[in-house]
């Protein structure tokens, strides 16, 4: 529970998720995640974080859980929702469905995802992106293409050409609706009081999109806004502790590594209303609040949003 001189949690906390105890040298390991059958591990370090397998960005295979869905997935791994269409096997097939213990190959996040329209051909596709036709055709994730034009309705991988372009074209993908007002009114507020913090990472596309928002231990962190609760409890894929609600409005906001959660899936929380407190839990390396906002499933900075 939290220290006395905090407010109140409006909700009981549950009964934690919780796996085998971390200590601070031990490493991270993420359960079925793994690359030709190595399980991923984010080991200490102190060298350049990209030289170290990481699944929050780079490509990896994953082994599909029973009740795993796309949206969920794309979530878990800080995707695009998009993105996760052009999730293929091994051999490169695209996945439609996807069946308890497949592997599947889930892109990097500087990846985008293309859906084909008509009359488009590979060529203006590569130039819409500003890569070339081959760079496309011979990504191994791209082999059902063999020299052979996309199709409409195709998605076809754009590797590394991740950028602020979202076709306009696109449209939300459905989500249900449950019982009760929970509609946030886009208007953000921070989850970590101003005078408490400092950005101590931004947004940067394909790398780390999200802001990370350092602050003492056991600092509250409140809901950005109002909505429903997704998820709460303890995530494999490096975010520790995490909290994700969507607002009912297109948007879903992702707090992570959490010391303390106070919600369950299927709360509805206010605007302002302590859900956890900042922590290090998860692939962390000291007490911040990781900060994600999907719009129409995909990943904007935060800091667009967010009070000046």
């Amino acid at each position: 529970m939290p220290p006395a001189i905090l407010p109140v949690p409006l909700l009981a906390q549950p009964e934690r998720d919780v796996p085998e105890p971390e200590t601070e040298k031990s490493a991270v390991f993420l359960p079925l995640v793994h690359r030709a059958g190595v399980l991923f591990a984010r080991p200490e370090t102190t060298g350049s974080p990209e030289a170290v397998e990481n699944p929050l960005v780079d490509s990896f295979v994953y082994t599909v859980r029973d009740g795993d869905t796309f949206s969920d997935l794309a979530i878990e791994f800080g995707r695009d929702q998009r993105t996760l269409s052009c999730v293929r096997d091994e051999e490169g097939r695209p996945v439609r469905t996807l069946v308890p213990g497949q592997s599947i190959v889930v892109p990097a996040t500087n990846d985008l995802c293309h859906r084909v329209k008509p009359g488009e051909t590979l060529a203006e596709i590569a130039d819409w992106y500003g890569i070339e036709e081959e760079t496309i055709r011979t990504s191994p994730l791209n082999s059902f293409l063999n020299e052979k034009p996309p199709r409409v309705g195709q998605y076809v991988l754009i590797p590394n050409a991740r950028s602020r372009y979202r076709d306009p074209s696109e449209v939300n993908l459905p989500r249900p609706r449950k019982e009760g007002w929970y509609y946030g009114d886009g208007q953000f507020i921070w989850p970590v009081e101003r005078d408490k913090l400092w950005v101590s990472q931004g947004f940067r596309h394909g790398k780390h999109m999200a802001v990370d928002l350092a602050a003492p231990e056991g600092t509250p962190v409140r809901a950005a806004d109002t909505g429903i609760v997704l998820k709460a409890g303890w995530s494999d894929s490096g975010y520790g502790y995490r909290i994700v609600i969507d607002h009912g409005i297109d948007y879903i906001t992702l707090y992570a590594h959490l010391s303390e959660y106070y919600v369950q899936p299927g709360d509805i929380v206010q605007k302002g209303e302590i859900i956890g407190l900042v922590g290090s839990t998860g692939n962390s390396t000291g007490p911040h609040l990781h900060f994600e906002i999907r719009d129409f499933g995909y990943l904007i900075d935060p800091l667009l949003l967010l009070p000046k």
